[in-house]
């Protein structure tokens, strides 16, 4: 059998607190303003507000160096603008020697000055002076995207000394991209498939849109048809219902034509019965007079008959 159940203590009610407002502990509170709650940084916020510092601080110091920038009161830039000629985006690997035996194909080379950093490292761009503007103005049209030690170089003219309030790069200006150099067989050939797909898919829309215009026209002239079918079959049905009235009114005419024949009939019975009833008795002899003549015609048809037997035999 199962062990009897486990015997509990009744349950005793607890007095339950009778809940009122706040009103009563108000003389209870304090009356003096509370102290002044201290700013609480997260690291999300203090990370954005040290960047935002940096970016604030490193623009007042371009300010100020852009104030002070002057080209041509800079000792390193030598010589005539107008005939130097800028090369950029230069392998670190190219020497000065390698420069120019690559741009002495367009002119002879006065002088070229390569830009290196305070450690002696390059900086990947290059100044070249011409003796002639004219060879100046080849290397600029030719030049551009020419590849040296595996990397295809960026030629522009000098801008700092011949362009006014031109300012660097490094100072917030700058011409962006400048020109683009020529593409690999590569990257030419994806962009004309690119330029192709483009084409193709605006075709398609073009195509698409003729086709909803085609569709459309041939709605419309679905409904105009229909609306033709619709105005031709009611006047249609407006004739078949006037064919229908007429053939109903021709068939009462011919009723009453019918009716009157009817009439006329019974007029001329009645008045043959009148003269029958007028003519009385003697009308009743005439009859049986004409039954005895057929009966002798067919009398002596018979006897005819027989003699003309008899004469055969």
């Amino acid at each position: 059998p199962r062990p009897p159940p486990q015997h509990l203590p009744p349950q005793v009610k607890k007095k339950s607190i009778k809940l009122t407002g706040c009103a009563e502990f108000v003389d209870f509170l304090p009356v003096e303003t509370p102290p002044r709650r201290e700013e609480w940084e997260s690291p999300m916020e203090r990370k954005a507000r040290r960047h935002r510092e940096k970016l604030e601080k490193h623009k007042d110091e371009l300010k100020a160096i852009a104030a002070d920038y002057d080209p041509h009161k800079d000792p390193n830039a030598v010589g005539d603008p107008f005939k130097t000629l800028f090369v950029a985006r230069i392998s670190y690997d190219t020497t000065e020697k390698k420069l120019k035996r690559e741009f002495e194909v367009f002119g002879s080379i006065k002088r070229v000055r390569m830009v290196y950093d305070q450690k002696g490292k390059p900086r990947g761009y290059a100044f070249i002076e011409y003796e002639h503007e004219r060879d100046l103005k080849n290397a600029y049209k030719q030049g551009d995207g020419k590849k040296i030690d595996g990397r295809r170089v960026m030629v522009d003219v000098e801008r700092g000394r011949t362009v006014e309030g031109w300012m660097p790069r490094r100072l917030g200006g700058g011409r962006g991209p400048g020109r683009q150099g020529k593409p690999s067989k590569k990257k030419a050939k994806r962009l004309a498939a690119e330029a192709l797909e483009k084409g193709k898919e605006k075709d398609k829309e073009k195509e698409g849109g003729k086709e909803k215009e085609k569709d459309k026209e041939r709605e419309r002239d679905r409904d105009r048809d229909r609306d033709r079918d619709r105005d031709r079959d009611g006047e249609k049905d407006e004739k078949r219902k006037e064919r229908d009235e007429e053939k109903h009114e021709e068939k009462k005419a011919e009723k009453k034509k019918d009716k009157d024949k009817e009439k006329d009939k019974e007029k001329d019975k009645e008045k043959d019965k009148e003269k029958r009833a007028e003519a009385g008795g003697g009308g009743k002899e005439k009859t049986k007079e004409k039954d005895r003549d057929r009966k002798r015609s067919r009398d002596r048809s018979r006897s005819r008959d027989r003699k003309a037997k008899k004469a055969r035999d």
